[in-house]
């Protein structure tokens, strides 16, 4: 049975999204750095979860810990009515912040299903109304949707994972990371481009990467451009430009200014001293 802090269980709610899926609709693969809890409300969806495929039926209740990258895809073509939960400052005692231990993120509810179901419902209509204190109205609805998710728990229903694992897929998120920077070194990369593609906002980002590597996500990239452009003036021929161009950089001027930086020559005497017998 889970140890919950009655006295500090405070889970922040972050968003309330009530969605309608359209027949043929999709999202792109994405990632949270807080927990999501999705719930089918009709209809049927397939949900894309690491490397297993889901087919989520109504009253089916997902339960997504930060990092864990999915995607869904409507297939149905009556479409689905989904709601989505972003929830922040979870904490249970024996595990990491924002952490629920479950075997499987599909999470079965057996006897408390249908009291789960209806406090949806009522935080469905909440959000619906334009009633005062409709936000702490909501937290104290999802609360409720803890306790539903807790009491399966302490019956067995949900299969959990031992007190004190860590099961962080921050290492994971990076290296996904570094391969798009080495894979696509050429395009034009910012840290807002890389936010908007990872659906995390640029200062986490840039403190999840710098935590796992030392370095921030354009440090790394330009170190990327700087060793595949000394790679290409060692072995082709070609003019400057071209190869600013090739390693994502379309000033000249200021390519040169980077590879002088990091390797003490400008770019063409580097190609100089490479072609001297």
């Amino acid at each position: 049975m889970l140890n919950i802090p009655s006295k500090t269980f405070n889970p922040e709610v972050l968003y309330i999204f009530d969605g309608f899926w359209k027949p043929g609709q999709a999202a792109k693969q994405h990632f949270h750095g807080f927990i999501e809890l999705s719930v089918i409300v009709e209809g049927t969806s397939v949900y894309h979860i690491g490397d297993r495929t889901y087919i989520l039926k109504q009253g089916d209740v997902i339960c997504l810990n930060p990092y864990t990258m999915h995607w869904e895809e409507q297939r149905d073509a009556s479409g689905s009515h989904q709601l989505h939960i972003g929830i922040d400052n979870f904490q249970l005692t024996g595990y990491e912040s924002n952490y629920f231990p479950s075997y499987s993120p599909i999470l079965h509810l057996g006897d408390y299903q249908t009291a789960f179901m209806e406090t949806i419902q009522q935080i469905i209509k909440e959000k619906n109304s334009n009633h005062p204190y409709q936000d702490l109205a909501v937290k104290h609805l999802v609360s409720q949707l803890w306790v539903h998710i807790f009491r399966a728990t302490a019956s067995q229903t949900i299969q959990l994972l031992p007190k004190n694992t860590k099961k962080s897929d921050k290492k994971k998120l990076v290296n996904d990371i570094i391969y798009y920077l080495e894979t696509y070194h050429a395009e034009d990369i910012s840290l807002e481009s890389l936010s908007s593609k990872m659906y995390i906002s640029p200062a986490y980002i840039s403190k999840l990467f710098k935590e796992e590597t030392g370095d921030t996500p354009i440090n790394y990239l330009i170190k990327v451009r700087m060793n595949k452009a000394k790679e290409l003036l060692e072995n082709e021929e070609m003019p400057i430009k071209e190869v600013a161009n090739l390693v994502g950089y379309q000033d000249a001027y200021h390519f040169s200014k980077l590879f002088k930086k990091y390797f003490n020559i400008p770019p063409s005497e580097y190609s100089k001293t490479k072609k001297q017998p």
